[in-house]
């Protein structure tokens, strides 16, 4: 886009603070692009508002004679400027965001990146760029490679020598694994990698790589000279873009909140607002932007706040189904009441806010042939004494304040159709009675550390900490 244009359109994009909700539509329509800049006399970023923004104000009520402030996300995602559309692309997607604000040092608007705009070529810089992104040296430590993993976006790294030669492939999967063994994080991260991982020469083609990924079920292939060095890394979701995870959803949603009085009294505890949102749209936008289309909610407690502010939930992307418990069945018993179906199904108490990834959930479920996965969360708990270690009268050690590292049941869960065979019908029966009486059935059940983020907002402490994060740290979940 020529310089003119640019500043014609980020000119038509900024409005002030204090324009109403009313201005900034007719505003929103002039721009054409979906999100208006609020910006102060200096066009220092304030906040931004999008056309969803004032679909959800329409929706709730609002005055729209009310600054458009009130209802705007007040610490958008943003980048410092210069940026390229590579990086941009990349900050839009893990966001999910169409609208990129780019700013300078003092924080006044530069530029209003598009997604529209950025027609990035997969050409052979691109290649290079992510290929050196995923590239690690055996002698890294765990730690380490947890942040360079999170920082490749590849959901892989490769082991190499300063040569280039694949030694060795770490997945999502193998550091959740090493946190579940406790393995200590300063340990060399060669020592969870897989040794001998599936390859391809470089002249592959798509199909062939294809195949050979559905063969070994998996998402990442190296490609590698006949030297053993690599030269290209494939991602499933390169040539398979939009990938069907082959799940529904269910959302628990029927709970009192009684832990969150008197701010339930009259709201359900999904519909509370973090960020400026119900609790529950969070939750749907993360099951969207994982590709879970059909989704099913559990209510019991004043139903009709819930379904008439979503509706049928085409506004938020998602096919909502409401079930109704005429009387509370705990956190499982709800799952009794779907309709039959032969496909995995996820399931997510209503008041947690996580960014775990579901496709990785998902694979780490069906690489254990689980008939229920359990989400993890690693809880540690310091012990303000001295802890001695007794063995009858004698006393064999004694440890001052020791830290004791917990695996908590972070609300998120993966069944299999034949757990609800398990379910009683019409009776409070709760996910801990479950999953005992599938152990004691012999099923298999399994852990998934969630390392991403993750906040149970069941007290009072833990809403106003949500809000905090949410809404001002610029968290999008």
């Amino acid at each position: 886009m020529r310089e003119p244009e640019k500043e014609t359109r980020l000119a038509n994009s900024i409005v002030a603070p204090g324009t109403s909700i009313s201005q900034a539509m007719a505003q929103l329509e002039r721009a054409g692009i979906g999100a208006l800049l609020l910006c102060d006399a200096d066009r220092r970023l304030c906040g931004l508002v999008t056309d969803g923004d004032i679909r959800r104000a329409i929706l709730q009520g609002r005055s729209l004679d009310v600054s458009c402030s009130v209802i705007a996300t007040l610490n958008p995602v943003k980048v410092k400027e210069p940026i390229t559309p590579e990086e941009a692309l990349k900050i839009m997607d893990a966001h999910d965001i169409s609208h990129l604000p780019a700013v300078d040092a003092a924080g006044r608007v530069q530029d209003f990146v598009l997604r529209q705009d950025l027609a990035v070529e997969r050409d052979v810089t691109w290649n290079e760029r992510r290929l050196k992104a995923a590239i690690i040296g055996p002698d890294a430590s765990i730690s380490e490679a947890m942040t360079q993993l999170d920082k490749a976006a590849t959901g892989v790294l490769l082991i190499c020598d300063k040569a280039r030669r694949l030694l060795g492939l770490l997945t999502d999967g193998d550091f959740r694994r090493a946190i579940l063994r406790r393995k200590r994080l300063s340990e060399p991260c060669s020592t969870i990698a897989n040794s001998y991982p599936i390859t391809a020469p470089v002249s592959v083609s798509s199909a062939e790589a294809l195949r050979l990924m559905k063969e070994h079920d998996i998402s990442q292939l190296p490609l590698i000279d006949s030297e053993g060095k690599v030269q290209k890394l494939i991602l499933s979701k390169d040539i398979v873009p939009n990938r069907d995870l082959g799940l529904s959803a269910v959302v628990m949603a029927g709970g009192f909140g009684t832990r969150l009085l008197p701010l339930t009294e009259k709201v359900p505890k999904p519909m509370l607002p973090v960020g400026g949102r119900p609790l529950l749209e969070l939750t749907l936008a993360q099951l969207r932007r994982a590709g879970i289309k059909n989704v099913n909610v559990t209510t019991h407690y004043l139903p009709e706040t819930i379904s008439k502010y979503f509706g049928t939930g085409e506004m938020f992307g998602v096919n909502l189904n409401y079930v109704q418990e005429e009387h509370p069945l705990g956190t499982a018993g709800g799952i009794k009441l779907l309709k039959e179906c032969d496909d995995t199904i996820l399931v997510i108490n209503g008041d947690v806010i996580t960014g775990a990834p579901f496709d990785a959930m998902l694979d780490y479920h069906r690489a254990y042939r689980a008939d229920l996965t359990i989400g993890v969360r690693k809880y540690e708990v310091q012990v303000p004494f001295g802890v001695v270690d007794c063995q009858d009268v004698h006393v064999k050690g004694l440890e001052e304040k020791p830290s004791l590292s917990l695996f908590i049941n972070a609300g998120t869960y993966l069944i299999e159709p034949v757990v609800r065979d398990f379910i009683p019908a019409g009776q409070r029966f709760d996910m801990t009675e479950l999953i005992s009486k599938l152990i004691e059935a012999g099923k298999t059940v399994v852990s998934f550390p969630i390392m991403e983020y993750w906040l149970d907002v069941g007290r009072h402490e833990d809403y106003v900490k949500a809000q905090q994060e949410v809404r001002t740290s610029g968290i999008l979940i």
